[in-house]
């Protein structure tokens, strides 16, 4: 069986709470309404990295996250391709439409795994767990350690 990493970003005092969907069930997220938990992970690194930098906009808070890497297996993805999406579910801010889509998929606890395209790189995928599936004891979940950071990026 194949599997992949994928890559969570937060702060050290939420590590152990990373994958729960604690904020995205309390605040709401692109692919969920509030009062639904799900956890948010990007295929890469550098893709965790964007999507946190276009959400904090701020280079100074990457300095205090960690990274976390899980593995996944690859049998408990289901994909949805950016031409299956309907309309304006990149839309910035976020709307109902892919909020919609979150909530159903998690409603129907077929896959564990949603693997979505990112909107800061659309050709690639961030994907979305949903911490209350039957399967979620399958991903390991590794050590976090610190946001690897370049000081270069502080002058952006």
């Amino acid at each position: 069986m194949a599997t992949r990493t994928v890559w969570r970003i937060c702060l050290p005092e939420f590590a152990d709470t990373a994958f729960s969907g604690i904020g995205a069930e309390k605040f709401g997220g692109r692919f969920n309404s509030p009062g639904n938990a799900i956890v948010y992970t990007s295929g890469s690194l550098s893709l965790a990295l964007l999507e946190m930098l276009v959400q904090a906009n701020a280079v100074k808070r990457l300095m205090r996250q960690v990274c976390i890497p899980a593995e996944i297996d690859d049998k408990h993805l289901k994909t949805y391709k950016q031409e299956e999406l309907p309309t304006a579910w990149d839309t910035i801010p976020y709307s109902h439409v892919s909020q919609r889509i979150g909530d159903q998929w998690l409603k129907r606890q077929k896959s564990l795994v949603l693997r979505v395209p990112s909107v800061v790189v659309p050709l690639e995928y961030n994907y979305l767990i949903n911490p209350h599936h039957t399967d979620i004891q399958s991903i390991l979940i590794k050590e976090p350690f610190p946001v690897p950071f370049d000081c270069r990026l502080q002058n952006h």
